[in-house]
């Protein structure tokens, strides 16, 4: 895009993003995954780094905050306890990570788990002190290769999808037999493209990491016609964004841009 601005509604971004994490000699291997816990730092997951890195906002400097034995890391997440949560799906597990310690558990003993089951093609839904999962979505037929979930914020039956081989993200209520929404189309006359992390703001606005588009779509509430926001020339594999609604994203160059909002 050669605007130096891009936005959608009220809102407009800085299309000239700040580099924060990573440089020419300082690679994150296959980035994937992006959180931003707070306190002006963010962790960073590489599919092959075997390990979560925290950085601090500004500075040069990472650490890592998980031990050496977590390869194919795809997704950061944490709950409300500062519980940090990764998957492994080399090994078929999630791991959990208690605050301040290095060593993850494959099963959550506190809270629902939501789990995107690639080779089943399912969400699959692990209960507190569950044993073992049940499925809560069945996608067979309608997507393959599940990638982000996303719980909607305003209906808690709910839980948005996407999918790496795909071009859509769905809305989807569980255990329904078909999803009730599909964000496909995007306003220059092209469809989402291996759409990947998916996040919302509190308006309800839909955030799509669009990966082999090279872009960052947005889909307003209630709209199933998405806006390009941020175009690059590397794919967008994460994205994030903070209560000023500033949005950061990790390309898979191993970049992670901030794009101010204007």
């Amino acid at each position: 895009m050669p605007a130096t601005t891009a936005g959608t509604g009220n809102y407009t971004w800085n299309q000239t993003g700040i580099i924060l994490a990573d440089t020419a000699s300082s690679t994150i291997p296959q980035a994937c995954c992006v959180f931003l816990p707070g306190n002006d730092t963010f962790h960073i997951c590489g599919h092959t780094l075997r390990f979560v890195q925290s950085w601090v906002t500004g500075g040069a400097s990472r650490t890592a905050v998980t031990n050496n034995t977590g390869n194919h890391i795809d997704y950061i997440r944490f709950n409300k306890d500062e519980n940090m949560y990764t998957n492994a799906h080399d090994k078929n597990l999630v791991r959990r990570y208690a605050p301040n310690f290095a060593d993850g558990t494959a099963v959550d003993d506190s809270y629902t788990l939501y789990i995107a089951d690639q080779d089943n093609n399912r969400v699959a839904k692990l209960d507190q002190n569950a044993t073992s999962s049940v499925t809560s979505i069945n996608t067979n037929g309608i997507t393959s290769k599940l990638s982000a979930l996303l719980l909607n914020p305003f209906v808690s039956n709910q839980i948005y999808i996407s999918g790496d081989t795909g071009n859509t993200v769905y809305l989807w209520t569980f255990v329904a037999a078909t999803p009730s929404i599909t964000n496909t189309q995007v306003n220059c006359g092209s469809t989402l493209q291996a759409p990947r992390s998916i996040e919302m703001y509190a308006f309800g606005n839909l955030y799509v990491a669009d990966q082999n588009n090279f872009q960052v779509v947005t889909y307003s509430a209630n709209s199933t016609m998405g806006t390009i926001i941020l175009s690059f020339t590397a794919r967008p594999m994460d994205l994030a964004l903070n209560s000023q609604l500033n949005l950061y994203v990790l390309l898979d160059n191993g970049k992670l841009y901030k794009h101010q909002l204007i």
